[in-house]
């Protein structure tokens, strides 16, 4: 029998006496040896595989070691750029596109619908103001954008520039009002309730005492306010009719009835809008209307361009819910771009007042002679701008 066998029986317990002495010998034997080589022998692991392999062995052992190692950080490294690649380039993107998106182009080709978004709403609602450069959004990522936009007053050409910030449809921040201040504009269409014939008399001798005073080549902002609406015929007429600058008309869009009326117009000047890139030119007709009016400028297509160019504006606020929601952030604004559009098709464009630009001389002229109700003075410069001869 050999002494593996041996072990195996005393393990079990079914060894003799005579075995278990010969195996509890072996037992004292080693630990004698052990005690030894604890004692006398400093281990080195390093040293002891260099002792029992040669170095080639060694050198196979560090570069498979090394190789390992290099296959766990890249392959780390892989996993993180991954990562990252799927956060900025696939989720921020999916989370873009659930929300407003100011950077997309699917409005017209080549402009960003951002310029467009801005252009209808400054026309429509900022009386004497159009959008000028910058006008851009900064993508943040994850549906936030950083949005500059640059604003001109037509009379003084001062320009505003306005930063908001958006997040996930919502505008969360301004420096300023898309709205560049409070404009009284026209009280006496807004909230009739208020006024009295004998009260605008008063109010309209006041403003205009102080216009007789002005220096004759002052140059006067305007709010006129018509005796009963004017078609856009006749809008048309009385600015050949008389030497002043019509800047912006107000159009009817609620009954009479309605306590307090909400404004809404188009400009009567600097509709070059953003060529040479306009929206659908069959879902928008005359959006831009000097450019429907191309070799047929009469007083009817003129009358009819101002027609289908408001009428477009309204239909484009009306197709971009999402913006109305996000940039004016009031769904109240929005039904009332609908139930204007839906007054207008049925009692037609006309406009209850107008803003003007001219010299007291010529706004005189007008406030005597002209259909007009109500006026007063919005802003006056010394002289008109840009005199060459």
């Amino acid at each position: 029998m050999n002494f593996k066998d041996l072990i195996d029986k005393y393990k079990k317990g079914i060894a003799s006496e005579e075995e278990i002495k010969i195996i509890e010998q072996e037992i004292e034997k080693f630990e004698a040896i052990e005690e030894f080589l604890d004692d006398n022998i400093e281990l080195d692991f390093i040293s002891t595989i260099e002792k029992k392999q040669d170095n080639n062995d060694f050198e196979k052992i560090q570069k498979g070691v090394n190789k390992r190692l290099r296959k766990v950080a890249l392959t780390s490294v892989a996993i993180v750029l991954t990562l990252l690649f799927s956060i900025f380039y696939i989720i921020s993107p999916l989370v873009d596109s659930m929300y407003y998106n100011p950077n997309k182009t699917s409005v017209g080709n080549e402009v960003k619908d951002l310029v467009y978004d801005l252009r209808v709403f400054t026309e429509l609602n900022l009386p004497g103001y159009y959008l000028s450069f910058p006008t851009h959004a900064e993508n943040m990522g994850f549906g936030k954008y950083n949005i500059y936009l640059g604003r001109t007053k037509q009379l003084t050409q001062e320009r505003d520039i306005v930063n908001m910030k958006i997040e996930r449809g919502r505008l969360f921040s301004s420096d300023k009002s898309l709205y560049p201040e409070h404009f009284v504009y026209f009280p006496t269409y807004t909230n009739p309730e208020s006024f009295d014939e004998e009260s605008i008399e008063r109010n309209n001798e006041r403003v205009m005492n102080h216009l007789i005073q002005l220096n004759p080549v002052s140059y006067v902002a305007s709010y006129l306010t018509f005796e009963r609406d004017l078609t856009m015929e006749e809008l048309y007429q009385l600015q050949w009719d008389y030497s002043v600058r019509f800047i912006w008309a107000g159009i009817r869009t609620e009954s009479e009835e309605e306590t307090y009326k909400t404004i809404t117009g188009f400009s009567l000047e600097n509709n070059s809008g953003v060529q040479p890139y306009t929206p659908d030119a069959k879902r928008y007709p005359a959006f831009n209307y000097y450019e429907w009016l191309d070799g047929k400028h009469t007083f009817s297509n003129q009358a009819k361009a101002y027609e289908l160019h408001y009428k477009s504006l309204l239909k484009y606020m009306i197709d971009r819910e999402e913006t109305v929601l996000t940039l004016e952030g009031m769904p109240t604004k929005y039904e009332y771009y609908k139930s204007a559009l839906d007054y207008v098709e049925e009692n037609g464009v006309n406009t209850f007042g107008v803003l003007v630009f001219a010299n007291p001389e010529d706004l005189i002229e007008l406030v005597e002679n002209g259909p007009v109700e109500n006026f007063g003075i919005d802003e006056v410069m010394a002289s008109k701008r840009y005199i060459y001869w």
